[in-house]
């Protein structure tokens, strides 16, 4: 069930549309990151007709999305499904919160709320079949949740099959994925090198190929594929913290420091890059800056992945 963490994802605001002017006032609001203002001016078209359905949507995305506050976005979605419920959208956004309440919720409500996830997801599908981006969210959920919240493979592939009909690049991503998870790697690199070859300038591919080399111990692919990843992206500082683990998996210390320094020139803070330098200096004997980055990533990220071992390290480092 920690897997529809995922799912929270899906909570990435999409673009707006306008409703009345009020609405459109309060998208203005948003836009200008004034979300206090966008909340108030959307709450009152509510109070003023409580049978808006775009205002309780609108005002549940900004209720989820800026002030993570999923009881009152569930609250919100919910009413805004029963007066519009043959909206797609809706359902899909209502989907979205259940799952990110499933996150926080215990046991048993957990299960409750992965269920009504899949079950918005479905009706968002049902409704509007074209639309990938439900059909993804519907595939992502059969894939990771267990088979007694709804999880099923079999699910999971027709729904890669209707996605592969309606966007090769999608379908071969989401194919490839589904190969992946089950250990088929032979068919997930099949399907990466199709999406490349559907869609040439995207990265994404590159990247998640190069993870499958790496998990198959086939590093100088790897570092070939996230070299392509850095040609198409590099602006973004993963792509040179990919191209680092590369380096690291074939055991080039200096090559996979220059890589990681080169992400925290894109992003001083990336926090892999910064725990990552820190360990390319531990291991070539470089005491003090070793200490700085992991000092760095204790101080920004102390819940992080790697604070329990940067903790231990440093205070090894520094006897």
């Amino acid at each position: 069930m920690t897997q529809l963490i995922a799912l929270a994802a899906l909570l990435v605001l999409p673009s707006l549309p306008s409703g009345g002017e009020s609405i459109a006032e309060a998208m203005k609001l948003f836009a200008a990151k004034d979300y206090d203002g966008a909340r108030r001016t959307l709450e009152t078209v509510i109070s003023r007709d409580g049978s808006d359905a775009e205002a309780r949507y609108q005002l549940g995305r900004l209720l989820a999305n800026h002030y993570r506050d999923y009881d009152a976005a569930e609250e919100m979605m919910e009413k805004a499904v029963e007066l519009a419920e043959g909206n797609a959208e809706y359902h899909f956004f209502l989907g979205s919160v259940y799952g990110a309440q499933a996150q926080l919720a215990g046991l048993l409500s957990k299960f409750s709320y992965a269920k009504k996830t899949r079950d918005q997801f479905e009706r968002a599908v049902a409704l509007q079949p074209d639309t990938v981006r439900y059909r993804s969210a519907l595939l992502s959920y059969y894939l990771m949740a267990p088979g007694i919240a709804g999880g099923d493979i079999d699910k999971a592939r027709a729904q890669g099959q209707e996605i592969l009909k309606r966007d090769a690049f999608e379908g071969h991503m989401s194919l490839a994925r589904i190969a992946s998870s089950e250990k088929e790697y032979e068919n997930a690199e099949k399907e990466y090198k199709l999406a490349i070859a559907a869609r040439p300038a995207d990265w994404r591919p590159h990247h998640m190929l190069g993870y499958l080399y790496l998990s198959m111990k086939r590093a100088d692919e790897a570092v070939a594929q996230f070299k392509e990843y850095i040609r198409l992206s590099p602006k973004d500082p993963n792509s040179y913290d990919s191209l680092a683990d590369g380096y690291t998996a074939q055991g080039n210390t200096d090559e996979a420091l220059k890589s990681y320094l080169q992400a925290l020139a894109v992003d001083g803070h990336f926090p892999s890059s910064v725990y990552g330098a820190g360990n390319c200096y531990d291991k070539k004997g470089m005491k003090q800056e070793a200490i700085r980055y992991l000092q760095q990533y204790v101080a920004e990220n102390p819940k992080g992945t790697h604070a329990g071992e940067a903790k231990e390290r440093i205070e090894e480092l520094a006897k």
